[in-house]
């Protein structure tokens, strides 16, 4: 009986451990705070490779992705119908015109912008 409740305050005390909210290096802090000066984080986490940033800009909700030294590389961001450019948005309405609109996200690297759009 002592060795089970010894093995599950173990592993209670492990899942604890792990929920511990993430702190990333201060060079990632302040690229995201130079990137986005009104974004209000809420949440980081360590993605082994890269470290992601759940956060809100304005009305916008995101994720921003960093290296380990704090680099950019991309941003996702969720969009409404609404909030998708014109083009795009004719655009797929033209090539699947009885398909509806599930997921619009908005996807920003150095190099370009991408929006992926889900259709049903």
């Amino acid at each position: 009986m002592k060795k089970v409740t010894l093995t599950i305050a173990s592993i209670l005390l492990t899942g604890i451990l792990f929920a511990q909210d993430y702190t990333p290096p201060s060079s990632t802090t302040s690229a995201f705070k130079t990137k986005y000066p009104s974004g209000v984080v809420q949440e980081w986490y360590d993605n082994d490779d890269e470290i992601v940033c759940y956060f809100e800009n304005g009305d916008n909700y995101g994720s921003a992705y960093f290296t380990v030294k704090g680099a950019w590389l991309r941003s996702e961001f969720t969009l409404s119908e609404e909030d998708m450019p014109n083009e795009i948005s004719m655009s797929v309405k033209n090539s699947y015109p009885d398909a509806e609109i599930i997921e619009v996200t908005k996807v920003e690297n150095a190099k370009m912008t991408q929006f992926r759009v889900i259709v049903y």
